[in-house]
C-alpha cells in the first residue's frame, strides 16, 4: 500500500471558498482534488522543461476544408475532374440520397485536399507515436482531429511542428497528460 504524507496548507478565504464550491460541485475529496491539481500543474510546468523522456497526451487541430463538386456541369474535357464551387444547399429527398459519384479519377486538389493528404502522410511517418486519431465534422468546411500520442517527447513535438505547418491548419495545441512509464 503506498504510504501517504499529510501537510497543512493555507489560503486566502476567497480561493478557499472557491475552491470548496468547486470541490462540492466535483464531489470529490479535498485530498483527492489536491493531488490531482498537484499532479496537473507539475506535468503542465514540465512541459516546457521536458528535454527527453515518454510523454502520454494529443494532439489537437482545426483545419479548413473545401469540397469537391464531382458533376460534370460542363461537358468539356477541361473541366472534367477540377475542383468546383460544391453546393452544399441542395435538398436531399430521403436519407440514401447522395449527390456524388465517388468513382476515382484524377482531380485537381487545392491547398486544403493536398493537406488532408500531407497530414494523412506525415501520420503514418509518425506511427509508432500515435495510438488513435479521431476525425470530428465541426461545420461544413471546418474539421477538428484529435491526435493521442505516447512516445519520446521530441518526436512528439516534431509531430505537432510538422503538422502546423500545413497551410489548411487554423490552430494547433499539444496537451501532455503525463510523463509515460
Amino acid at each position: 500500500m503506498e504510504e501517504y504524507k499529510r501537510f497543512t496548507i493555507s489560503l486566502p478565504q476567497k480561493l478557499y471558498d472557491e475552491f470548496e464550491v468547486f470541490r462540492e460541485k466535483l464531489n470529490i475529496s479535498r485530498s483527492d482534488l489536491i493531488r490531482k491539481a498537484m499532479k496537473a500543474y507539475m506535468v503542465s510546468e514540465e512541459q516546457i522543461s521536458v528535454q527527453s523522456g515518454t510523454v502520454v497526451g494529443c494532439i489537437t487541430l482545426i483545419m479548413s476544408h473545401e469540397h469537391f463538386d464531382f458533376h460534370d456541369h460542363d461537358s468539356s474535357e477541361q473541366k472534367k475532374g477540377t475542383l468546383q464551387e460544391y453546393d452544399h444547399n441542395i435538398e436531399h429527398h430521403d436519407e440514401l440520397e447522395h449527390d456524388h459519384d465517388y468513382v476515382s479519377r484524377p482531380v485537381y486538389a487545392s491547398v486544403h485536399q493536398t493537406d488532408e493528404i500531407l497530414k494523412n502522410d506525415i501520420q503514418h511517418h509518425f506511427h509508432d507515436l500515435i495510438i488513435s486519431t479521431m476525425h470530428v465534422h465541426l461545420e461544413f468546411d471546418k474539421c477538428l482531429e484529435i491526435i493521442a500520442v505516447s512516445g519520446i517527447h521530441q518526436r512528439v513535438l516534431k509531430l505537432k511542428e510538422d503538422l502546423q505547418r500545413l497551410r489548411s491548419v487554423i490552430s494547433i495545441g499539444l496537451f501532455i497528460v503525463d510523463k509515460a512509464m
